[in-house]
């Protein structure tokens, strides 16, 4: 029988006593009797059931303990940006006709990016996403290029794409990025997006949290880096107390992807329904 890392008893690994395969203090654990480790982002011959890898401690790289960093003073911002200012001027320069010149070649609708706050940032020559933090307060601007380049305004903070009306009781989907949840919402699902696939873990909790969600699909792109840090969005939601699924692209790369290759709400609700509720894992 093939072991996994979801019996109860691991211990999950600290700062000051880390993981001993990839040397960090989070997401692994070590079994009840001291001999295997779970690791979350060190591959072995021996896949977990939770998305780690399992290895023996004998077999394992012996890794010194790090010591605690001392944080550097953050030095001020010479300016603080009044970002619903900012974004009022980029509206002012945003034209209905653009907008769906640009859901047509995106292959989301045009309501959508406008529920996700879109604007023209002439200046920049780039579309603007606002970003918000977990109580839904305006902390950055993501630009994206006609060419499809992003980067953020100076002075932004990594936040969620967060739409307006966001409501209900129903599923809360998360995924990546301004333009798969602008997919989503096409298809008539309360969605919010994440800045990376392994970002804002901690805010993406607490809006989940603050949104009174219980029941959370994370959506993954296609990719390693996609899947992994779905799961470990997965891991930090069951650990809080919520029923996260985590699924996949039903076609293509990503959620966006799916939906230009024709994939309509009783296709993702199907796929919704096959996914297997998340299992904390490593005790």
């Amino acid at each position: 029988m093939t072991q996994t890392a979801t019996e109860t008893g691991w211990g999950r690994v600290t700062r000051h006593r880390p993981c001993v395969v990839c040397g960090r203090g989070d997401w692994c654990g070590t079994s009840p009797d001291g001999t295997l480790v779970c690791c979350m982002r060190a591959k072995s011959d021996r896949p977990a059931r939770n998305g780690g890898w399992l290895h023996r401690i004998a077999d394992a790289p012996t890794r010194p303990i790090p010591r605690p960093s001392v944080p550097q003073a953050q030095r001020p911002c010479a300016c603080a940006v009044d970002w619903p200012a900012l974004l009022r001027r980029f509206e002012r320069d945003t034209r209905t006709a653009e907008v769906e010149r640009l859901a047509t070649t995106l292959g989301v609708t045009p309501g959508s990016l406008l529920r996700l706050g879109i604007a023209w940032a002439e200046r920049h020559r780039a579309w603007a996403f606002p970003m918000f933090n977990a109580a839904h307060e305006t902390i950055g601007v993501r630009l994206r290029a006609q060419n499809g380049q992003k980067w953020a305004i100076p002075g932004s903070r990594n936040g969620l794409f967060w739409p307006d009306g966001l409501a209900g009781t129903g599923p809360l989907l998360v995924c990546e990025g301004p333009t798969d949840a602008a997919a989503l919402l096409g298809l008539g699902y309360a969605t919010i997006g994440r800045p990376s696939c392994a970002g804002n873990v901690e805010m993406v909790v607490e809006a989940v949290q603050r949104l009174r969600r219980r029941d959370v699909v994370v959506v993954s792109d296609a990719d390693g880096p996609g899947i992994e840090g779905a799961y470990r969005l997965a891991q930090a939601l069951t650990e809080s107390g919520h029923r996260p699924k985590v699924m996949r692209p039903v076609q293509g790369k990503d959620a966006r992807a799916s939906v230009q290759a024709g994939a309509t709400r009783a296709v993702v609700d199907a796929a919704i329904a096959d996914a297997r509720y998340w299992r904390a894992s490593c005790g």
